[in-house]
């Protein structure tokens, strides 16, 4: 009896512990099941985080090479003569094969007139300021997605340029602006004398300032005189742009003087900041100078040698135009074997008079004396004169 009890205990024991040990295993290969799964999961995410960065990376690499087609060809139509250039107006497609990417490529080049903005394109006068407009559309796909690049360049035309005394004209004006808050063009002096041959006294310097601009290499500066059409490159840094413009480049004959206005063009904004320059014309005489009393008496004092004087005082009056009351203005007559000079005053200006004293030495023979009215403008040295003739009795 106790040793079948104790088979019976030995084998109950012996069960227990092989469904212990089952128990133990089963648990085991659930946890590892779990541990499987998550680790499948994580590897999953990174796979496709890897993937996205690689098609990230593939789109970049596609951008950049399209960027790097439409920046050689505009720097490639820059490179090109004028008159090349514009030969080459109209529409063009190209394809090229970059990295196993085809790229489509659409390039328009234009001739506009210099003072156009973005987006705008008209044809230039004859004799203006020229530019060509070159703008490249490079296109392709990827992913199945298609994807694009535009660059716009203008190129102005160097040879329309009237200047000279070694300023450089518009060249190669690129640049963007960005939001732009004031505008000012001013000019130094802003009045200016011209000379015989219409050209200013001096030379002229032009001032941009403007807020917000930035990236511009240059600024187109423009105006149209006696000469027709002309163009200089403002350069600066920091929203301050300017040129000096030799006299010699500025035209604008006539006594009536004007103005000359004078523009100048942002590039990449539709800012066109204008002033303008106030020519004072060459000094003249506006009308005809007199002498009163008409016909001085004369009185002869000796007859050997001869001498006549007059016997009453003679009004001398002038009307001028661009002089000043400092300025000055003359009167010369012959005085027997020399000549006699009579300053005129002015309180405006343009109003002159002076006179001849009574008992002034005249001619010694004839029946008229010449007189020479002369008018000089101080600041400039510009000059003219007039004759009048007095009628001797």
């Amino acid at each position: 009896m106790i040793t079948n009890l104790r088979h019976l205990v030995t084998d109950r024991w012996h069960r227990a512990r092989r469904g212990h040990e089952l128990r133990e295993d089963g648990v085991s290969l659930i946890e590892m099941l779990v541990a499987m799964t998550m680790v499948t999961v994580a590897v999953l995410g990174l796979l496709g985080e890897l993937a996205a960065d690689i098609k990230q990376q593939r789109t970049e690499k596609t951008e950049t090479n399209a960027v790097r087609l439409a920046s050689s060809s505009l720097e490639s139509a820059r490179s090109l003569p004028f008159a090349s250039l514009i030969s080459l107006t109209g529409t063009s497609t190209t394809t090229t094969a970059v990295q196993g990417v085809t790229y489509t490529q659409v390039t328009n080049l234009q001739l506009c007139s210099a003072t156009d903005g973005p987006g705008v394109c008209t044809t230039p006068a004859t004799g203006a300021p020229e530019t060509a407009r070159a703008s490249i559309d490079v296109s392709w796909t990827n992913n199945g997605t298609t994807h694009d690049v535009h660059m716009v360049r203008n190129i102005a035309n160097d040879g329309t340029t009237t200047l000279s005394s070694g300023i450089s004209p518009l060249g190669n004006c690129g640049g963007s602006g960005t939001t732009l808050v004031a505008g000012h063009l001013a000019l130094s002096p802003s009045s200016v004398n011209v000379n015989s041959a219409g050209n200013p006294t001096q030379s002229v310097t032009a001032t941009l300032t403007e807020t917000g601009l930035s990236n511009a290499t240059c600024v187109p500066l423009t105006w149209s005189d006696d000469n027709g059409a002309h163009q200089l490159s403002m350069t600066g840094t920091n929203g301050t742009y300017s040129v000096t413009i030799p006299a010699s480049s500025i035209t604008k004959s006539g006594a009536s003087g004007g103005t000359i206005p004078f523009t100048a063009t942002v590039p990449g904004t539709q800012a066109v900041p204008s002033t303008a320059l106030t020519i004072i014309g060459a000094p003249t005489f506006s009308g005809n100078c007199t002498i009163s009393v008409a016909g001085l008496p004369l009185s002869t004092i000796t007859l050997v040698p001869l001498t006549r004087n007059s016997l009453l005082a003679a009004s001398l009056a002038c009307t001028t135009t661009n002089l000043s009351k400092t300025d000055s203005v003359t009167a010369t007559y012959a005085s027997g074997t020399s000549t006699k000079s009579v300053t005129m005053t002015s309180t405006d200006g343009a109003s002159w008079t002076g006179s001849i004293p009574s008992g002034s030495a005249m001619v010694k023979t004839g029946t008229s004396e010449a007189v020479t009215f002369a008018l000089v403008r101080a600041s400039d040295n510009a000059s003219t004169s007039q004759s009048a003739t007095a009628t001797l009795s």
